[in-house]
């Protein structure tokens, strides 16, 4: 259950992972309660922090939150409890809790390459609800910070890390080097996790790509995965943030056709 953990490094290893959660917090109490104003816990879909005093209370805040993770929305609810006349304890005094819900980014990208496009894309995304996971070999050019919801690892060999990447990413390769885009690329449309790989370049490099695919046995189907070059193709800019400008368009676009399927199917 986890409940010893306390509740602000649960939120932290919540985050890191993705996943959603309801931050409860008691406040404000009357009479006899079994813990004071501003004790809080967190509860997650299977796991459940730190504590705001067992019981009934307890219980019944977590089946509640438990149903607010299962909307699917953000949100905030604040609930009165009398203890005794609504949950039998013996206590008897009043609680009132306020349940805010996190919801897990829909939106998870990972980026491969640390350049100078790269560096102005991350720029936008962190200010989005989004999730990235950023990887290149050259630690030295990723920031000395970066926002919460961006986590960067310096690999030797990052096309390794494909097959790690989250459940439903949208793979955006823009290293430094050819043959690495073409080591990632496989391995991305080999994955059949993957449905969206972007390719940063120009059309002839797209071209070339695409043949070697062909010759390595990949299926016209599997090739429909590359978007190369990856951004909006009415835009023909070759200014850093402009182009990252236009692939976060294209990944919010495409964010907004698979909601749309999944709401239609």
């Amino acid at each position: 259950m986890g409940i010893n953990k306390n509740w602000i490094e649960a939120i932290g290893d919540l985050h890191r992972k993705n996943q959603g959660y309801v931050l409860i917090t008691v406040l404000q109490t009357r009479g006899s309660s079994p813990r004071e104003t501003g004790s809080k816990m967190v509860v997650a879909k299977e796991q459940q922090f730190d504590t705001i005093g067992g019981g009934a209370l307890e219980h019944e805040c977590i089946q509640l939150a438990h149903e607010l993770l299962e909307t699917g929305k953000t949100s905030q609810l604040t609930q009165h409890f009398n203890l005794g006349k609504d949950l039998k304890q013996c206590c008897g005094g009043t609680v009132d809790v306020l349940f805010e819900v996190f919801q897990p980014a829909v939106l998870n990208i990972a980026i491969f390459g640390a350049g100078h496009i790269a560096q102005a894309l991350l720029k936008i995304l962190e200010e989005i609800d989004c999730r990235v996971q950023w990887f290149d070999s050259r630690s030295g050019l990723f920031p000395d910070q970066c926002a919460s919801n961006i986590e960067t690892f310096s690999l030797t060999q990052v096309e390794l890390a494909v097959e790690s990447c989250r459940q439903g990413s949208l793979f955006l390769v823009m290293t430094h080097d050819h043959a690495l885009d073409q080591a990632l690329c496989e391995a991305i449309i080999a994955d059949s996790r993957a449905d969206f790989c972007g390719l940063i370049g120009s059309e002839t490099k797209a071209l070339k790509f695409r043949q070697r695919l062909l010759k390595k046995g990949f299926s016209q189907k599997e090739l429909e995965k590359l978007k190369c070059p990856v951004g909006l193709s009415a835009l023909k800019s070759k200014k850093p943030m402009e182009i990252a400008v236009s692939i976060t368009a294209q990944l919010l676009l495409y964010r907004d056709s698979i909601h749309e399927r999944l709401l239609h199917s």
